[in-house]
């Protein structure tokens, strides 16, 4: 399968669960389609990562057909699609459970109030779709603290973005998460070296220049000023 095949299935199955099949339960798109949906189709993914209203792990189990087989799994529920083979991961509890970490992120009920819909497509894929997404400085902060290459990628993209608040983000961090971790991505991210090379641990055509260095080491000291 290729990339644009990859995408193009990504994007069919994730229009079905926000339009379909979790239509009746609260939920919106985390991961690598929601930085899609604030940044654009700067990188490549086919991952599918929802997050629902927390403790609503059985409701959504019961929401899917025969077309997919479901099994509960420590975030929630992993649903695979049998005719793909494609597995799409659904954060159901009261916190995202980060392995790179050996962290948790909390989840605020009210999240799901004040939802965003934005329309995103592939970088190969150019067919659009309209998903939920949740507030930009929450999803800012579930790329703050995992210890990947992508994540951290994520994280400096977003923190260029226009829809960046350090007052909220901060809000955001102190509250869900540990900030230990958001220090130890920013002393990563501090290496010149480092930041460079985020952009060839991902597919894309995006790079990251002096600029944008100094524009990203610029908005952590204002977060850190903020902690």
């Amino acid at each position: 399968m290729n990339y644009e095949e990859a995408e193009k299935l990504s994007l069919t199955l994730t229009d079905n669960l926000c339009n379909q099949i979790l239509k009746k339960i609260n939920h919106f798109v985390i991961g690598g389609w929601a930085t899609a949906a604030y940044c654009g189709n700067i990188r490549f993914t086919a991952d599918v990562d929802i997050m629902t209203l927390p403790l609503t792990t059985m409701p959504v189990i019961k929401a899917f057909d025969k077309d997919w087989s479901t099994r509960k799994v420590f975030y929630g529920v992993q649903a695979r699609h049998e005719k793909t083979g494609i597995e799409v991961h659904i954060n159901t509890i009261s916190n995202m459970p980060d392995r790179s970490t050996n962290t948790k992120i909390s989840i605020p009920s009210e999240l799901f109030e004040h939802t965003r819909r934005l329309k995103i497509r592939g970088i190969y894929h150019k067919k659009e779709i309209e998903i939920p997404v949740c507030h930009f400085n929450y999803l800012l902060t579930l790329k703050a603290i995992p210890n990947r290459l992508k994540d951290d990628f994520d994280f400096c993209l977003l923190l260029l973005n226009k829809n960046y608040s350090a007052d909220e983000f901060v809000h955001y961090l102190k509250k869900c998460a540990d900030t230990k971790q958001f220090q130890n991505k920013c002393k990563r991210i501090a290496n010149r070296e480092y930041f460079f090379s985020l952009p060839k641990s991902v597919v894309t055509n995006y790079t990251f220049d002096l600029v944008k260095f100094k524009a990203v080491s610029k908005r952590i000291e204002e977060i850190k000023r903020l902690l």
